[in-house]
Parts: C-alpha cells; sequence; structure tokens
C-alpha cells in the first residue's frame, strides 16, 4: 500500500452478516471443516460470547444438521470481529489508506448493478464497458435463485437479497445479529425486532452505511 509504483486500491465486497451465515448453512457440508478452522482460529484470549440460545446446538442434531449448524453460526463471530476491525481502519485511516478504499455492499450490486459498477470502476480510474454492464444486468436479473452452494449463475436480485429471511429461523438471525452489531451498523444493515419483521419481505433493511 505504500509502494507508489504500485497504486494499490482496496476495493472490500461485503455482504448482510445474516445472508453470509445462511449460504455458510446452506453448504453446511461443503464447510464445515472450514467452519471449524475458523472458529479454532479465534484468539482464546477474548471472552467468547455465549450462544443465546444454550440448547442450540443439541436442536441442530434433533433436525438432522448435525453440529454443522452449530460451527457455520460460531465462525460468523470469528468473522465479523475480523471485519469489524477492518472497517473500524477504514472508518478512521491512517495516510497510506486515505483515498485508496472503498466498501461496496453486495445488496447495492445486485439492486443498482450499472451505477455501482461504474462507481467500483470509477474508484480505479477505468471505464465500463457495454459488454461489462449487459453481464452485470443478466446476471441480477436471473429467473430464481439457486438452492445448489458454489453455483455462480444468473439470479433474481430480489430473491437472492431476501433468501435468509426465510431461509433462516429468527433464533439464527438474532445470534448472528448479536456477534455482528457492530459492522451491520457501519454498514448499514437494520436489526430486526421480530419474527413479523423478519417476514415483511416488503419492508428494506439497509440504509445508508457510514463508509
Amino acid at each position: 500500500m505504500r509502494d507508489p509504483s504500485l497504486d494499490l486500491k482496496v476495493i472490500h465486497l461485503v455482504r448482510d452478516p445474516r445472508a453470509v451465515a445462511s449460504s455458510r448453512i446452506k453448504s453446511r457440508h461443503g464447510l464445515i471443516r472450514e467452519s471449524l478452522q475458523v472458529v479454532r482460529s479465534r484468539d482464546p484470549h477474548i471472552h467468547r460470547m455465549p450462544f443465546l440460545d444454550a440448547g442450540h446446538k443439541l436442536g441442530g442434531r434433533k433436525e438432522g444438521a448435525g453440529g454443522s449448524d452449530y460451527h457455520a453460526l460460531g465462525a460468523m463471530e470469528v468473522i465479523c470481529s475480523s471485519m469489524a476491525k477492518t472497517l473500524q481502519t477504514a472508518l478512521h485511516p491512517p495516510d497510506w489508506l486515505q483515498g485508496n478504499y472503498m466498501a461496496v455492499r453486495y445488496e447495492d450490486l445486485v439492486v443498482e448493478p450499472i451505477k455501482t459498477l461504474r462507481q467500483v470502476y470509477g474508484f480505479v480510474n477505468l471505464a465500463v464497458s457495454p459488454d461489462m454492464e449487459k453481464f452485470a444486468l443478466n446476471m441480477t436479473s436471473g429467473p430464481g435463485y439457486s438452492s445448489k452452494p458454489f453455483v455462480v449463475s444468473a439470479r433474481n436480485a430480489s430473491q437472492a437479497l431476501s433468501a435468509w429471511r426465510t431461509a433462516l429461523s429468527y433464533q439464527q438471525i438474532k445470534q448472528v445479529e448479536e456477534y455482528c452489531q457492530q459492522p451491520m451498523a457501519l454498514l448499514g444493515y437494520e436489526r430486526v425486532g421480530s419474527p413479523e419483521e423478519v417476514k415483511d419481505l416488503s419492508r428494506t433493511l439497509l440504509r445508508k452505511p457510514r463508509l
């Protein structure tokens, strides 16, 4: 970052942690080892937040998910702690980072693909080609939302954004919000107050980010 010959810029793609948690749970078998590694990488000197539902792990087994959901949610504590540190640095950037960092929300990219794409390209002093704009529109205007993990395909943007609201239980949502409240606040992801708010898909949970 300090090497003037590189002119390095950082584009940080972020996403609602609740959607990230939902994807990790959906990919539970493919990511179980990775989730365990993430959980084990946490600083042992930092007090770990307890699960809001002390019986969550047992409950997951009853539903046939095993401990994978438990570990997927546990990984979110480590992921969001790391994200919070990164965002705090970006919020109060040192000299070498000023003007060289841009956070891009996944939600903005799929809701306003052309506008967001132009902002990203403008940040690195490039022009967006018509083919790239067409590609962005096609990838966010697909017929549906794939239930399979690790599949890159055109998808319906609104379905992609709201999928976690029907996939996660209210208890799982509150657990992620507990772990991720600081990055969510900085990035403009509103917390929910009731199961009814979660299911009301007409209500957006996005506000202007602080970054």
